[in-house]
């Protein structure tokens, strides 16, 4: 692997974050900004050509660097810190994978 990213204070002011261990090498910082780009476990592992168990790895690691509790916690930590910036991030509506007819649930098409 590559050397880790050091980050640097934090967003509040004063001095360094007081968080433990926030080295995150190259392929954490890409991986926070594919799920913040909605990328899902599959989507993530196809485009940086590694597993889906290498990737649920990362995760682990990433949640223990940042202290993080899941996914969007992770991403919402990388962005007030800025270590994914906005303008990395596709803003769109989130996916619904169902519509609620009255009858029941149904499959949606997806284009």
């Amino acid at each position: 692997m590559t050397a880790p990213v050091q980050v640097g204070p934090s967003p509040q002011g004063g001095g360094p974050d007081p968080s433990p261990a926030l080295n995150l090498f190259p392929q954490h910082l890409e991986l926070l900004r594919l799920s913040a780009n909605g990328r899902s476990t599959p989507e993530i592992a196809e485009a940086l050509f590694l597993s889906r168990h290498t990737v649920n790895d990362y995760w682990r690691e990433i949640y223990r660097r940042l202290g993080a509790k899941n996914r969007e916690n992770a991403v919402a930590i990388a962005l007030v810190r800025g270590l994914v910036r906005p303008d990395e991030v596709e803003l769109r509506a989130p996916r619904r994978r169902y519509e609620s007819p009255k009858a029941g649930l149904t499959p949606r098409r997806t284009p």
